[in-house]
């Protein structure tokens, strides 16, 4: 988490070489469909060895030598091809998300991105943010939701303190759907 957070200097790949590796090639099999030891590049077809377990140096060379554009073509191909979605978030956008999610997974004080030793976030923009996701997520919701939906109440207590979830319940579009209103 932290690592989403620290300013760098050095400019990081824009794709890992398991992603390079999973983009260009494809097990070869044998005749019984087992595989070989051997994987053919999408793009030219030429076979390179590679154990499983040994790590992805071998078949990224072969990428990097015989397709210098591979950047390119891979940041033009779809999320699904490439597995990332990197070359379309902004720093300061995944810097946001990961502060935001540290704050509420970590249940930490909004006070807590004001640490000057972490690239600097004021508790302004942290709540200014958290704002825009709930109405994100309410507006969702609400386009979602029909006229006439059920509602669930769940209650419950903890020591001296009583609470109540309040849930609404209708059928969306992949099925039941109950998301918590209040």
């Amino acid at each position: 988490m932290i690592a989403n957070l620290v300013a760098t200097t050095q400019h990081p790949q824009p794709f890992t070489p398991k992603q390079i590796a999973a983009f260009f090639f494809k097990p070869v099999l044998d005749e019984k469909g087992e595989i070989t030891g051997y994987h053919a590049c999408k793009a030219c077809g030429k076979r390179r060895k590679h154990a499983p377990g040994s790590g992805y140096t071998n078949l990224v060379a072969r990428v990097r030598a015989s397709h210098p554009r591979f950047e390119s073509e891979m940041r033009d191909a779809s999320a699904a091809a490439t597995g990332t979605l990197v070359p379309w978030v902004s720093q300061n956008s995944s810097n946001r998300y990961a502060w935001l999610n540290w704050v509420v997974e970590g249940n930490l004080p909004l006070t807590f991105c004001e640490n000057t030793n972490l690239a600097p976030v004021s508790v302004g923009t942290l709540v200014s943010n958290m704002e825009d996701v709930t109405k994100a997520v309410e507006r969702a919701i609400g386009e979602e939701m029909p006229d006439e939906f059920g509602i669930m109440l769940d209650g419950w207590s903890h020591g001296t303190e009583h609470f109540l979830a309040v849930y609404a319940c209708y059928d969306g579009p992949n099925g039941p759907s109950h998301p918590l209103l209040s």
